[in-house]
């Protein structure tokens, strides 16, 4: 399967993306959370006008593409001295077959590569929610560690409890 990543920068792009993550959200979190926070955190983060917001503020979003079609997306955004990974979703169908772990090379390729200028990040920090075992279990995989745990008050009257995890960028490749 071939795999590519790219950013996210038209308008058909974002529409895209907005797309996935309703699609995604409702097939994945259906287990995790209501339907109506499902609606609320969508709306909140993951509608059009939230993308562009977020994309202002200097979050990246990029499209997971498998052999040529969107399996999924992520989004980023360099901190001082971390990338948080804001955002991972592959959709159902291209589920178990390596994109989260290809996604991640992706990553550890780009803050190796000196001439892009983010060698002196060396970590990857995410949030997870504690009752997702599934994305606990691919994270862990991949060599994320629990750091913490957090409950977040998201506004409407629902709380998010999550894992901060974090891994080390393997030096070029090598842990």
């Amino acid at each position: 399967m071939r795999f590519d990543v790219m950013p996210v920068a038209t308008e058909k792009q974002i529409n895209e993306v907005v797309n996935a993550a309703y699609n995604v959200w409702h097939n994945y979190y259906k287990n995790i959370y209501s339907e109506e926070q499902i609606d609320y955190m969508l709306e909140k983060y993951q509608s059009h006008d939230a993308l562009k917001k977020q994309m202002s503020q200097g979050y990246i979003y990029y499209m997971l593409l498998a052999d040529n079609q969107l399996a999924g997306y992520m989004c980023v955004l360099v901190q001082s001295n971390y990338l948080y990974l804001a955002r991972l979703y592959i959709k159902a169908e291209y589920r178990r077959q390596g994109l989260a772990k290809r996604t991640i090379s992706h990553l550890d390729a780009i803050f190796n590569n000196p001439y892009i200028g983010f060698s002196h990040i060396r970590k990857i920090r995410l949030r997870v929610e504690r009752n997702n075992d599934f994305a606990i279990n691919v994270y862990e995989h991949l060599d994320f560690v629990k750091i913490r745990s957090e409950d977040t008050d998201i506004g409407g009257g629902f709380v998010c409890k999550e894992y901060i995890m974090e891994r080390e960028i393997p030096k070029n490749g090598k842990k």
